[in-house]
């Protein structure tokens, strides 16, 4: 049932952990943890293997664009394969997707230049975004309200577990038979899972007649969110320019992808997607500078300053796993705000570092923070579902997941144009840091006053 205005849905206590594979869901549940797990895994691979393909490759001025390619062109294919997916069911999208994906990662892995690679990751990209949307999609058309949050949960563990072994197995490979078997890697999962889901998407069609979306809008959107990234990076007066150019296209896109009152916080569904954007801005931003600040500023190793991003990982699925628990008896609009407010206070804790705060302190309140952030980011994701009226659940994740990766492009940017800014001023790493984590903390504070718009 959709959310109301007047009335924020509040779901029954969730069954046990055995129903989210009744009535015949348990092959498509496995196969959803595997695409998790493709997701999680390919990115976090490519983390650890790009050292050694630099060395190979060289291509440093491409390096950049083999991770920012494969978000921005995930923002054209998800709004198109989530409304494809609407009209005509999402087994085809999800096959033609996957397909994308591989013939993406075969490129990847024989790529001769760092160019080539970039290019070959937009392909990997356009398809990886798309699947990884449609997945989510899926468990809003297929699974009852009252079985989502425990789905969610799951997915968040896989997502965790990839966090945990995936760069051990890039680095592993890379090392041994060498980097491009790390891209090839990951092609059994994608078969295995096309194998698992295909079958359970045949039935989930709706017929329920879904407004195409134009062309030329993701490409301005995509084309938009890259310029700002580039502009932002050059931190010079030209660059503004370049942002300013940015922003004007993807001005007019943004009202054709997303809900109607996204920017006005329309209670609802328009409120939940402008949520996936703050969330994401307050945590993803904060997080891409957590090893920066510990080993810039308090001078611990890579692997020190690594026990941190672990931590984070691991509090983030424990708040996701306790949000499934308490679902059915809290509002979502209550857990959003518990957990932004949570994710505000632990951020605060972590840049207290920067002013000289122990680093145990540090340590302990960015773990805080991964678990205010599961609670939110999970409440936020199954509202969405919630509020999505039926028929038209792809095209609603796919608002969700490109709002929530244009916060990741924006979030990142704008930190790094911070940290740009304060290295051309002369001034310590510490000033340029306290902007990143001053941008994280005002977009964790708006989520808190958003949430109450849910």
């Amino acid at each position: 049932m959709a959310e109301t205005a007047a009335t924020p849905a509040v779901r029954e206590r969730p069954p046990d952990w055995r129903s989210i594979g009744a009535d015949g869901r348990g092959r498509l549940t496995l196969g959803l943890v595997l695409v998790e797990l493709l997701a999680g895994m390919q990115s976090l691979i490519v983390v650890a293997i790009m050292p050694r393909v630099l060395s190979d490759l060289g291509g440093l001025q491409f390096y950049g664009l083999v991770f920012s390619g494969y978000m921005l062109s995930g923002l054209v294919s998800i709004p198109l394969a989530g409304r494809e997916a609407d009209r005509h069911g999402p087994a085809r999208p999800f096959v033609k997707m996957v397909a994308v994906f591989l013939i993406g990662t075969v490129l990847a892995s024989a790529a001769p230049s760092m160019l080539l690679l970039a290019l070959a990751r937009l392909v990997q990209g356009y398809g990886g975004g798309a699947l990884y949307t449609i997945g989510y999609g899926v468990v809003a058309k297929a699974y009852p309200s009252a079985i989502r949050p425990r789905v969610i949960a799951l997915l968040t563990a896989v997502w965790v577990f990839s966090g945990l072994v995936g760069p051990g197995f890039g680095a592993l490979i890379a090392g041994t038979i060498g980097w491009r078997w790390a891209f090839v890697a990951i092609v059994p999962v994608a078969v295995i899972a096309v194998w698992l889901v295909a079958p359970g998407l045949v039935g989930l069609s709706t017929k329920v007649e879904v407004a195409a979306i134009a062309l030329r809008w993701p490409i301005m959107l995509s084309v938009g969110a890259g310029l700002v990234i580039a502009g932002l990076s050059l931190a010079s007066w030209w660059g503004s320019i370049v942002a300013a150019a940015g922003i004007a296209t993807v001005a007019p896109a943004l009202p054709r992808v997303l809900p109607a009152g996204t920017f006005g916080l329309r209670r609802g569904l328009p409120a939940a997607v402008a949520l996936a954007f703050l969330l994401n801005v307050a945590f993803m931003t904060a997080d891409s500078f957590v090893t920066l600040l510990l080993t810039s500023v308090r001078g611990r190793s890579l692997a020190e300053a690594g026990v941190a991003v672990t931590l984070v990982a691991i509090s983030w699925s424990a708040g996701s796993w306790w949000q499934a628990r308490v679902s059915g008896i809290r509002s979502s609009r209550d857990l959003v705000t518990l957990g932004s407010i949570v994710l505000f206070l632990g951020t605060a804790g972590f840049a207290a570092a920067l002013l000289g705060a122990p680093l145990v302190l540090a340590y302990a309140a960015w773990t805080v923070a991964g678990a205010g952030m599961g609670v939110a980011y999970s409440t936020v994701l199954l509202a969405s579902m919630d509020a999505s009226p039926r028929g038209d659940e792809m095209r609603v994740m796919a608002a969700r997941f490109v709002s929530g990766r244009l916060g990741i492009i924006l979030g990142t940017g704008l930190g790094g144009a911070s940290i740009a800014l304060a290295d051309a001023a002369g001034a310590s790493p510490s000033t340029g840091l306290a902007g990143v984590f001053s941008l994280a903390l005002a977009a964790a504070a708006a989520s808190v006053v958003a949430s109450r718009r849910l």
